[in-house]
């Protein structure tokens, strides 16, 4: 029986401190830490992170806005993250810098049938 399609848009994982975050792979994947946390990962590119609370140092997170460039895959002390609310998009090249965006919310094109016509529901 065909149905209406729900309408989703892209959710961004949150985790909690001591839960695993990734930062450096495409946004539809990432797994943020909440707010007041950081991911804190090995000098590996690409490597998963623990959410942690910020070590006590005189070191500043850099945080800009939309548009502006992002660095998520290189050492906590050279990272630059995007504002509350934006993500980091980077293009498909390890330890490559991002641009600040706000999430992109995507929509497929659906075939509609019409009562009593044959719907696939599975392809």
């Amino acid at each position: 029986i065909c149905q209406k399609p729900e309408v989703t848009s892209m959710q961004i994982a949150v985790v909690g401190e001591g839960e695993e975050c990734k930062m450096s792979v495409a946004p539809e994947h990432q797994v943020h830490c909440e707010e007041g946390l950081v991911c804190t990962t090995p000098a590996l590119l690409g490597a998963s992170g623990t959410c942690q609370k910020p070590e006590v140092t005189s070191m500043q997170i850099a945080v800009v806005g939309e548009g502006e460039e992002c660095k998520m895959s290189v050492a906590p002390e050279h990272q630059v993250h995007c504002e509350e609310g934006l993500v980091c998009t980077t293009p498909a090249l390890l330890g490559a810098s991002g641009t600040c965006q706000k999430p992109e919310v995507t929509s497929m094109q659906i075939a509609v049938v019409g009562e009593g016509e044959e719907c696939k529901m599975s392809v």
